[in-house]
C-alpha cells in the first residue's frame, strides 16, 4: 500500500487549519513538549520593568544631513538672512572705512557691485559672521560654527580693501 498521498493530505490538512504543530507520521517522532514551571512564569511577571525615556537636549538632530547642500547652491539664501548674507565672506570688497569714531564704519562690495554699510556686530557672508573689528585697514569678520562632533569653531577672516599687501 502507498502511503505518500496519505502524508500529502495531512500536511495539507495541518496547513489549511494552522494548528502549528506538524501531525505525527509513523516515520517521523512526535514533538517534544515543554511545559513552562510556574516559578518561571511568576519570575517573568515579577522583572520590574524599567522606563526609557529619550531627551533630545544637547543631541544632534538625526535627519539633519552631515554636508549642507544649500553652501554649494549660491541661489539658496536662508529666510532669515539680510542681503549681505548673500556671499561668502571673502566675494566682498572694502571700498572705504570710518574708523575715528564711536561707531567705525565700513564700505563692503558686493559681488554684485552693490555697497553696503557695516559697523561692529552686523551680519556678513553665509556663516553668519559678525563684523568683529573695524580698522583703518581692513575689517575682521569672525565666523562661528559647530563640527559635526559638537566642537565650536571659531573662524576670523580678514577683508582687506583691494590692492594692499594682505598680511596673513
Amino acid at each position: 500500500m502507498n502511503r505518500q498521498p496519505v502524508r500529502v493530505l495531512c500536511l495539507a490538512a495541518a496547513l489549511a487549519v494552522g494548528c502549528g504543530e506538524p501531525i505525527p507520521t509513523d516515520n517521523a517522532p512526535a514533538p517534544a513538549v515543554v511545559a513552562r514551571k510556574p516559578a518561571q512564569e511568576e519570575a517573568v511577571a515579577a522583572a520590574p520593568v524599567e522606563e526609557y525615556f529619550y531627551n533630545p537636549a544637547g543631541k544632534r538632530d538625526p535627519f539633519k544631513p552631515f554636508y549642507d547642500t544649500r553652501s554649494n547652491n549660491r541661489s539658496a539664501v536662508d529666510e532669515n538672512a539680510v542681503p549681505l548674507q548673500r556671499w561668502d565672506v571673502d566675494k566682498f570688497k572694502l571700498s572705504g572705512v570710518i574708523w575715528n569714531t564711536n561707531i567705525p564704519r565700513a564700505l563692503l562690495i558686493d559681488p554684485e557691485g552693490t555697497g553696503h554699510v557695516v559697523q561692529m556686530g552686523t551680519y556678513v557672508g553665509r556663516n553668519w559672521g559678525k563684523v568683529t573689528s573695524i580698522s583703518d585697514q581692513a575689517i575682521v569678520v569672525t565666523e562661528e560654527y559647530q563640527t559635526i562632533d559638537g566642537e565650536l569653531v571659531v573662524n576670523p577672516v580678514t577683508v582687506h580693501f583691494p590692492g594692499t599687501d594682505e598680511k596673513k
